[in-house]
């Protein structure tokens, strides 16, 4: 017989550490905050309802983890800054590495609650209703969020690579 905790963790680790690496851009900080987010889902699994699907639940654990790592560690995050030249990356591949790499940039200037909507949805591709389970919203909140969310993106992505190369 196998254990149920592990089975959990196998099917839902890398969406947790997905979200988590897109959240903090730091490979380190996400699989720590990863193997939290399953340690509290463990000592809480007596207590999951059903309300939400696992997915849903253990998402909103990681959110909540992360939160509550950034309050107290808020020097911390830092975007990993490799050059072009470490990776071995041929000079084709350059633009989509770049792009990445402006993305995860904006997301970090982001609120907290921005980047979760975009990275919940666009990065995740959960549903307003899932997304309104994690964050603990109801779905116009999250639908209203989720457009300033993108908008605002647009805005800071816009200054990053500057006006001339956005049109």
């Amino acid at each position: 017989m196998s254990d149920p905790r592990l089975e959990l963790y196998m099917k839902y680790k890398n969406e947790v550490y997905l979200y988590l690496y897109r959240t903090t851009s730091n490979k380190q900080i996400a699989e720590d905050l990863t193997q939290d987010t399953f340690l509290r889902a463990f000592q809480s699994l007596s207590r999951f309802r059903g309300d939400a699907s696992m997915k849903t639940w253990l998402l909103r654990i990681a959110r909540n983890t992360y939160i509550n790592f950034s309050k107290k560690k808020q020097n911390l995050l830092e975007i990993q800054t490799e050059t072009i030249e470490e990776w071995g990356v041929p000079q084709d591949q350059y633009h989509r590495l770049h792009e990445q790499h402006l993305i995860k940039l904006v997301l970090v200037k982001l609120p907290e609650n921005y980047r979760t909507y975009i990275i919940l949805r666009d990065g995740n591709g959960l549903t307003y209703q899932e997304i309104s389970l994690v964050t603990n919203e109801t779905i116009p909140q999250v639908k209203v969020g989720l457009y300033r969310a993108r908008k605002r993106f647009r805005e800071l992505y816009k200054q990053e690579v500057g006006e001339e190369e956005w049109n």
